[in-house]
Formats: C-alpha cells, structure tokens, sequence
C-alpha cells in the first residue's frame, strides 16, 4: 500500500473557485440592482454606482475568504482510509475507512476541465454523510488516489 503526504488542493482550484463565486455572486446581485433603479427616483447610473461599490467589497471579501478556505483543506490516504481536513472558522476532520468505499466517481465541470481539475466523489456505506466530495485535484491525480482506494480494498476483500 502507497501512502500519500497530506497535500493541498491544486492551486489552479483557487482561480476556479473565485470564478465560480464571482460568477454566482454577479447573477444574483444583479437583480436587485435592476429592481431599485427601475423603482427608485435616482438614475440608472447612479444606483449601478453604488452597486459597483457594494460589489467591489463583496468580490474583495469573497477572495480573501476563499484564499483562507483554500489554504485549510487538504487531503491524506493514510492506513485508516482517506482523511480530509477543512474549514476557516469551523474546523471538520473527516476520515473515510477503506472497508466502507462503495464505489467512487469523478466528476468535473466545465470551468474545472479548463484547468484540467476534477473531484473525487467517494461514496461509502451508510446514511450520514454517505458521499464525500474531494474537489480540486488534478484528473490524473483523482484517477491515481482513485484506482490506490479500488486497489486496497480489492486486496483486503481477498485476504
């Protein structure tokens, strides 16, 4: 059995997310600001300027904080299983044991195939927190720690 250090997500996930969220945040802000100006007595542009502002704060906040998520994740495969680690403000330490891996998936979107990133979806018996999403790892990368889990378990289920 080869084990993995802990390791960080791929640093091309932080532009993914980034922009992800300032996509979402762009779309759902936005209608806000078309309501007030259809509904205020100020003019278009003066409201799309106060918008921009709030904005502009709202993007410089949400790059900070995604900077911070980032650096705390990361993930081990140690003898127990697969370990994630993550949280800014709350911490999480979850371990998925080898001999509970159903099946494993790996998905990827289309800003993450751009930058050649997936996620490794672990599914595990049971019912709490049945599936365990790794994102941020290069395809070749979630391929490889995928076929390492299919491989031990493979192994253990013969012994």
């Amino acid at each position: 059995m080869r084990t993995f250090e802990s390791k960080p997500l791929q640093a091309a996930y932080l532009k993914v997310m980034r922009i992800t969220n300032a996509l979402i945040l762009l779309a759902v802000a936005t209608g806000p600001a078309i309501l007030v100006s259809a509904i205020s007595r100020f003019q278009w542009y003066q409201v799309f300027g106060i918008y921009g502002l709030v904005y502009a704060l709202l993007f410089g906040l949400m790059f900070w904080f995604l900077k911070l998520w980032y650096r705390a994740y990361h993930y081990q495969l140690c003898a127990e299983g697969l370990s994630i680690n993550k949280g800014v403000f709350w911490k999480q330490q979850s371990v998925v044991p080898r001999n509970r891996v159903q099946h494993i998936d790996i998905t990827t979107g289309p800003i993450e195939r751009r930058y050649d990133l997936s996620k490794l979806v672990v599914h595990t018996a049971g019912t709490r927190n049945a599936s365990v999403i790794l994102p941020g790892l290069l395809h070749d990368e979630a391929v490889a720690l995928r076929q390492e889990l299919i491989n031990t378990n493979q192994t253990e289920d013969t012994v």
